[in-house]
């Protein structure tokens, strides 16, 4: 059986059931807060998974055409997408509660020793659990999406590549089917179509908004996005009728300066879904506008539009790290750590900047590292550990597209060497590590010493810097910890 998804519904679950009256019994449980599908059958159930969006599955271990627990073992191991499975049996005999929850059920019920509130908190608890991990995976994704199109941008040569590719990445994130980047005329009196989708060729050349006038030109004119919800537009707002929810987003000057007009809008109308535009696609909107404002204003100025990629590692590094209570804040502790070991060494205030940047990126690599290892609550095993080794190799791919970091491969890639030459990757040593590697494995350490983790508490400061000087000549580049004690010293 089955019903229509509503926005009250916490997701859909999947009942394998042959008993007819505990299968109505389960169904009664659960209808009430999610969207419920039921088989007596691993046949069934089969077919119901394939054709539905499920979330949870109970699952009987004693089914008439399969095993239950052989029915768990496929969900977990074959299934394409992830599931939470829930046991719910008379005969634990067939499969022990320990072993079934070591091996990835998420819940074990016996029969007749549980009540129906049990079982639906239960369930509400994994449902929220899982979207919570949903919305984090999709956050990722989009910001790496976001990366992608900044570095795209940068490797563009002409105006008419950067328009059609923001244009493009609109319509992805969005649906809108007609979209339109409107610049400022020579004169600044008013705005012209130079790049549209959707829009007939004697529109796109014909349109002309005057400043302060109609959406984009009051956008314009206001420097702030003007949307709705779902009206349909008069000929007089863009010049040409439109449908459903729109969009006026102003290309500001980046960076904006007080009195300085923006150099264009862009629009957004005719969306495939009635919806408004969320608080979130707004913000997203405005990030891609104010990249895109970069490009066209100066014609690709690469070093502007890889500030705003380095930004938004940071940002991809700050979600990471927010996985974790205990490792939240690390990077940027330790990129102001090694940017004021840098000063004490003599370094340039642009060199300086570089290793501050590069301090906040150096973990950016763990973004690959899967959470039941980055987030594990004890010490990790020798196959795990050598899984997190692979982080500074894949901080240097990620960071490798964008030209500002291409000097500084070797910070990335070496910050976990040892001065001694026992560290990895490549177990190098002294000055054949990079000076940049050398004093962030120094700012690393300190943090990473000082604060709290799941298998210990932090160390206090002091005995952080003990062990920074007893491991002088080490580990350590002696110059970059006297550098970094000299800086302690000077704030305690």
């Amino acid at each position: 059986m089955s019903e229509s998804r509503t926005s009250t519904k916490l997701g859909t679950v999947l009942i394998i059931e042959d008993e007819d009256h505990f299968r109505a019994y389960l169904e009664n449980t659960v209808k009430n807060e999610f969207q419920c599908l039921s088989a007596g059958s691993w046949k069934q159930a089969r077919e119901l998974l394939y054709g539905n969006s499920v979330d949870i599955v109970l699952i009987d271990l004693k089914l008439p055409d399969e095993s239950g627990r052989q029915v768990a073992w496929t969900l977990l191991n074959d299934f394409p997408y992830e599931l939470i499975l829930f046991i719910i049996t008379g005969f634990e005999d067939e499969w022990k509660r320990s072993e079934a929850m070591r091996n990835g059920i998420a819940a074990y019920f016996v029969k007749g020793r549980f009540t129906p509130e049990e079982l639906l908190t239960c369930m509400k608890e994994a449902a929220i659990q899982k979207e919570r991990k949903r919305a984090t995976e999709l956050n990722n994704r989009m910001l790496l999406k976001l990366y992608e199109f900044t570095n795209t941008l940068i490797s563009l040569d002409s105006l008419d590549s950067v328009m059609d590719s923001v244009i493009k990445m609109i319509q992805s994130l969005t649906g809108c089917m007609r979209i339109s980047i409107m610049l400022l005329s020579e004169d600044r009196k008013y705005l012209y179509i130079k790049k549209a989708i959707g829009l007939e060729e004697h529109i796109v050349k014909s349109t002309r908004i005057n400043v302060g006038e109609s959406v984009a030109g009051k956008a314009f004119s206001n420097q702030r996005i003007i949307s709705s919800n779902g009206e349909t537009l008069d000929r007089s707002l863009f010049g040409y009728r439109e449908r459903g929810p729109f969009m006026s987003i102003p290309l500001l000057e980046i960076p904006h300066k007080s009195g300085n007009m923006p150099i264009g809008v862009i629009n957004l109308t005719n969306r495939t879904s009635e919806e408004g535009f969320s608080e979130n696609e707004k913000k997203l909107l405005t990030y891609i506008a104010n990249s895109a404002s970069i490009a066209i204003k100066s014609e690709l100025r690469k070093e502007a539009l890889e500030k705003t990629a380095i930004d938004t590692l940071i940002l991809l590094i700050n979600v990471v790290e927010a996985r974790d209570r205990y490792t939240q804040g690390h990077s940027i502790r330790v990129g102001e750590y090694a940017a004021e070991i840098a000063r004490r060494l003599g370094f340039t205030e642009e060199s300086v900047r570089e290793i501050l940047y590069a301090g906040h990126l150096h973990d950016i690599g763990k973004i690959e590292v899967p959470d039941s290892i980055l987030l594990k609550p004890d010490v990790l095993t020798p196959e795990e550990f050598e899984i997190m080794k692979r982080h500074p190799i894949t901080s240097v791919r990620i960071v490798d597209h964008i030209s500002y970091f291409q000097p500084m491969h070797g910070i990335f890639l070496h910050h976990h060497e040892r001065f001694d030459g026992k560290g990895y990757p490549d177990g190098i040593g002294k000055e054949d590590i990079e000076i940049g590697a050398r004093i962030i494995a120094v700012a690393d350490a300190f943090d990473a010493m000082t604060s709290d983790r799941p298998y210990r508490n932090a160390m206090t400061r002091e005995k952080a810097c003990s062990i920074l000087r007893f491991e002088r000549g080490t580990q350590f580049d002696p110059r970059c910890v006297d550098a970094f004690l000299d800086y302690y010293h000077s704030l305690f």
